[in-house]
């Protein structure tokens, strides 16, 4: 079963260590697309079986990768103490001696659980923001797919699972398990291609969102989490948002939403985002609301030390002088956040205006001195310390602008847990 002409098992580990990420598939637009029988579809299919390995391996991904694993622990049989048996299953052999094998994939911040009583998959994933409180509340990923290069970068170094590469294609969507509990999914704001004409379901096609809605109708989990920008309830005069309504209600599914503000949950941002919750089973999300007690923030909690900033991030003397001389007349205190926008005109606050896109390292000033270091940046949006930092400052800008408010999906995950921990 052996293949040749693919890279062994142990050059395939060496090249998507942690440490020596792949940049040479990289690709003009910063995507990958899996070929069926790529290293890179290889690796994702690996570090998903090695976190899942009750589910069922197709026969054509056995005769690509399993052979290769086969090998490759029985190169490294001291650490099970045992050699192996290639007629017998290989979950039985791999299972107890995994971590061991494979510390790149488990060696990680948040792991996934061995056992859990609830699973879910990680769609549009990021970085993970959403994917975050449902690990710590001890459920477990069973699929995840986001096609950014750098942000499966982040992901693997944090959750040790490369995503699957592009939802939209089919090869990518065969390998999410039949069953699963939840789906959680910050799908991007894409124009609807078909509007006006509320069919539901049939109005999706050709967005990100049907990818989503196909999902729901296939595979029927118990429950969902949407999250997107707040401007997604407005688009098309608030046609494209009833129509993504009038589809989850075709698909069976009974939903809440709501329009949060991340200042509201202890970060010092202004971030609202539109959160769609749902079950399966109607009378469920009559439990669920959106009503949350506000909880204080602390910008000084966000901030480093400016000794601990790179040199870099600083302002010239030129520069400081110009900023000194058009906020003479203003009000400032610290620590505080200015939002300098593309006509000169500063404000300063004490929170962040928001997270944008790329833009952050243009327009937020910490205390007017300086720009927001990657921590900062993570912290803004509530993500613990003892995530890992793996791509360049650049794009932790992107990742961060492109994610969600840690601490808002937490109190929403909280809910949707006692509900499903109360009836299922």
């Amino acid at each position: 079963m052996k293949n040749n002409s693919s890279a062994t098992f142990t050059e395939l580990l060496n090249k998507y260590s942690l440490s020596s990420f792949p940049s040479e598939i990289d690709d003009e637009h910063g995507v990958r697309i899996y070929d069926e029988t790529s290293l890179e579809n290889r690796i994702a299919i690996l570090s998903h079986y090695l976190h899942n390995p009750l589910y069922p391996v197709a026969k054509e991904d056995k005769n690509l990768l399993l052979s290769t694993v086969l090998d490759y622990i029985d190169s490294k049989k001291e650490i099970c103490n045992e050699s192996v048996d290639p007629n017998e299953s290989i979950t039985n052999q791999v299972s107890d001696c995994m971590p061991s094998l494979f510390a790149d994939f488990f060696d990680v911040p948040f792991p996934n659980p061995s056992k859990s009583k609830f699973t879910f998959i990680d769609l549009f994933a990021g970085i993970g923001g959403i994917r975050l409180p449902f690990s710590e509340l001890g459920y477990k990923c069973v699929f995840s797919s986001e096609w950014d290069k750098h942000a499966q970068k982040t992901y693997l170094a944090n959750f040790g699972e490369m995503p699957f590469g592009d939802i939209c294609k089919e090869a990518t969507k065969k390998y999410i398990p039949k069953n699963f509990d939840l789906l959680l999914a910050g799908f991007p704001c894409q124009a609807f291609s078909i509007m006006g004409k509320m069919r539901g379901f049939e109005d999706t096609r050709g967005t990100l969102f049907f990818e989503v809605a196909s999902i729901l109708k296939h595979h029927r989990p118990k429950a969902f989490l949407l999250e997107n920008v707040k401007q997604l309830t407005t688009h098309a005069h608030g046609e494209t948002f009833q129509t993504i309504l009038a589809t989850l209600k075709e698909l069976g599914y009974s939903y809440k939403w709501a329009v949060l503000n991340a200042l509201d949950f202890g970060l010092p941002q202004k971030r609202e985002r539109v959160i769609i919750v749902g079950f399966r089973d109607e009378g469920l999300i009559e439990e669920f609301d959106f009503s949350f007690e506000k909880s204080p923030y602390s910008l000084a909690d966000i901030l480093q030390n400016d000794e601990d900033v790179d040199a870099s991030l600083f302002a010239s003397d030129n520069i400081l002088a110009k900023r000194r001389e058009r906020t003479k007349h203003k009000d400032v205190f610290y620590p505080s956040v200015w939002h300098e926008n593309k006509s000169g005109n500063i404000s300063v606050l004490n929170y962040a205006c928001a997270l944008r896109t790329g833009a952050s390292y243009n327009y937020l000033l910490i205390n007017g001195t300086r720009r927001p270091s990657s921590r900062e940046l993570l912290r803004f949006q509530g993500f613990p310390d003892t995530y890992k930092i793996a791509v360049s400052h650049s794009e932790i800008r992107r990742q961060t602008g492109n994610s969600v408010a840690v601490p808002m999906i937490r109190r929403i995950a909280e809910r949707i847990n006692n509900i499903l921990v109360t009836h299922y």
